[in-house]
């Protein structure tokens, strides 16, 4: 994690934002969003979104500034258009779930 967030870092990214637990990602320096005033789409703007996180990577780059998080477009394209994803799933080798060592669940 920590090498992924240097890699942002020096290629410019100043804030990153993220849905995730925030028990397991606060050890890597991620906050709640919304204390950053950083509102999450779906939810009321006051609301303190437990999955939605936030870092700033290059200090000051947020400073001062509020605003909403949307997700990418195509970000709910399965949902969205699912027999056109089907075909396109369907292009690729069947997948097989495995369960490994160490793995949560």
């Amino acid at each position: 994690m920590n090498y992924a967030l240097e890699k942002a870092r020096e290629a410019g990214v100043g804030l990153l934002c993220m849905e995730g637990n925030f028990e397991f990602y606060k050890h890597a320096g991620f906050v709640l969003a919304s204390s950053m005033k950083i509102h999450y789409h779906a939810e009321p703007e006051d609301s303190d979104v437990p999955y939605f996180l936030a870092q700033e990577l290059i200090p000051g780059y947020w400073s001062g500034k509020e605003g909403t998080y949307e997700p990418p477009k195509g970000y709910f394209v399965a949902e969205e258009n699912p027999d056109a994803f089907e075909k396109y799933d369907a292009q690729f080798p069947a997948k097989q779930k495995l369960k490994l060592p160490g793995q949560l669940c």
